[in-house]
């Protein structure tokens, strides 16, 4: 009894970690972004984290189901990394390629997740600047 009631916490605590892991901690997806980079901020009630939106080129359909509402594309994004967040906070009103990790889930220390307003669900983060240009 007292054997399988131990192999079932194992379990559990095994699945529950894989859980974890795969939906907070696994990148799903990683690439580059290029537009006007136009809002930096650092906001959070208890984590404190850097937030950056950036005007993609061109438009996209948004809002209504077959697609008849057309608005600025924006990608909204999370930085942790304080040395990229400096050199952000000079790259305002300028045109920046950056690299970003893609999360199935956010968590709190890692900023927003932006699920409505991103056309992906999941947690952007910047990690490098590609380059920046006037």
């Amino acid at each position: 009894m007292r054997k399988s009631i131990f192999i079932v916490v194992v379990m559990i605590l095994l699945g529950l970690t894989v859980y974890v892991y795969w939906f907070y901690y696994r990148s799903y997806g990683d690439g580059f972004r290029e537009g006007y980079f136009q809002k930096f901020s650092r906001k959070g009630n208890i984590f404190k984290t850097y937030e950056g939106e950036l005007l993609l080129e061109g438009f996209g359909a948004r809002g209504l189901p077959r697609g008849n509402n057309f608005s600025a594309n924006y990608f909204y994004f999370s930085v942790i990394d304080e040395p990229i967040a400096d050199s952000l906070e000079k790259s305002i009103g300028k045109t920046v390629k950056v690299h970003y990790t893609q999360y199935l889930r956010s968590l709190p220390w890692r900023g927003d997740h932006y699920n409505v307003k991103n056309l992906e669900d999941g947690q952007y983060i910047v990690d490098r600047i590609e380059w920046v240009s006037e």
